[in-house]
């Protein structure tokens, strides 16, 4: 009997430093990429003695670009681009959640092929391979960010968020220490902790789903269910923390090669146009594409159940609904702010081209009854 399998590709090009304290090898490793660093966060963060501590590590005159926001725009990596620049930096080191990551990986780019960055964003102008090295410290738990090569942007102007993917945009090198993430406040550690949680299951499901992916994305599931609710509990946790940390690089490696499918697309009108953070827009739908993909997996999907100490995916279905309630994200539209005529747009909005990644057919009738019943 012929083998049924379909020819894929693996590449993690990022080198991992993983543990408690790793933020120690920092000026180690910046040291070898260059000579001149730029350091990136955000606002929230700067002044934490965990952060603040971080530059100092890279040299006294390290500049510190701390303007990024959550969900990050395209005015804000042209921003940084034109530090990185004006200071002659030659390497990047970022630190913070996906917004600082996802912003100082295309600043890499740009500052070195010329802005602004709308013109590679809703402008669809292609890179070229130049870039500047980077070094990706992640403070949350869920985004994967560090060893992805996927850029989630915002432009205002014109009303659009989405990814841009290059393989510039993996960084070279993931510091991850998971004692970054123990000043995250819960609300944070919930979102992120749902955006690693649908990493790993869209990672699984995806159509271009593959063996090594679908490994790691089991795993993450797991570290998921294991961890997230005693972090959610006792922050302070770093048994918990050190979990979660780990679920969410398995979860970004588990889908930077198949990629996400429908409720990653659902989650880009939700943040840009009601400001939702991006794990809590997953979140969503998660539980509601659980129950749609169930009769589209198979053995795969009681696979996937099981990863979580589930009988099958109704059942996983029913957890992850709870899980979402009990960690206080939201659980209806309305509570965002949507009412039913904008369901039209929020449908039109989510057809994103992930949304052909599902293992099922989504149609617009679907999707609006589902939007209808989430309201």
């Amino acid at each position: 009997m012929a083998a049924d399998s379909t020819p894929w590709t693996y590449r993690q090009p990022t080198e991992i430093v993983f543990g408690a304290g790793a933020r120690e090898r920092l000026p180690e490793i910046t040291g070898r990429l260059g000579s001149s660093p730029v350091f990136v966060t955000d606002g929230g963060l700067v002044e934490l003695p965990l952060i603040a501590e971080l530059p100092a590590l890279l040299g006294e005159d390290t500049p510190v670009f701390a303007d990024v926001a959550p969900n990050p725009t395209v005015g804000m990596v042209d921003a940084l681009a034109e530090l990185i620049r004006e200071r002659g930096a030659d390497v990047v080191v970022a630190a913070g959640g996906g917004s600082s990551l996802d912003c100082a990986k295309a600043a890499c780019s740009v500052a070195l092929q010329g802005g602004p960055a709308r013109r590679y964003h809703s402008g669809g102008e292609a890179l070229d391979e130049r870039h500047l090295p980077l070094v990706a410290m992640p403070t949350t738990a869920g985004t994967g960010s560090e060893v992805t090569p996927n850029s989630v942007l915002g432009d205002p102007e014109k009303g659009v968020k989405a990814p841009v993917v290059h393989d510039n945009f993996f960084p070279t090198t993931a510091l991850i220490d998971p004692e970054l993430t123990h000043s995250m406040p819960r609300g944070v550690t919930a979102s992120t902790g749902f955006d690693a949680l649908s990493h790993a299951v869209e990672g699984y499901w995806s159509r271009n789903h593959q063996p090594i992916c679908d490994t790691l994305a089991l795993r993450a599931v797991e570290l998921v269910f294991d961890h997230l609710e005693d972090v959610l509990e006792d922050g302070a946790d770093a048994t918990a923390r050190e979990g979660m940390s780990l679920a969410a690089l398995l979860g970004g490696m588990a889908f930077q090669a198949p990629q996400n499918a429908a409720v990653h697309a659902c989650s880009f009108p939700f943040s840009a146009s009601y400001h939702l953070p991006h794990g809590a827009a997953c979140a969503m739908t998660l539980d509601h594409f659980i129950r749609f993909n169930a009769p589209a997996m198979g053995e795969r999907g009681v696979a996937l159940a099981r990863a979580a100490g589930c009988e099958d995916m109704e059942r996983l279905a029913d957890e992850v609904a709870r899980m979402k309630a009990e960690a206080g994200l939201p659980t209806t539209l309305s509570e965002i702010g949507v009412a039913d005529d904008d369901i039209p747009a929020i449908v039109e909005a989510s057809f994103h081209p992930l949304m052909d990644n599902n293992p099922r057919e989504v149609t617009p009738d679907a999707l609006t009854e589902m939007y209808r019943r989430l309201l």
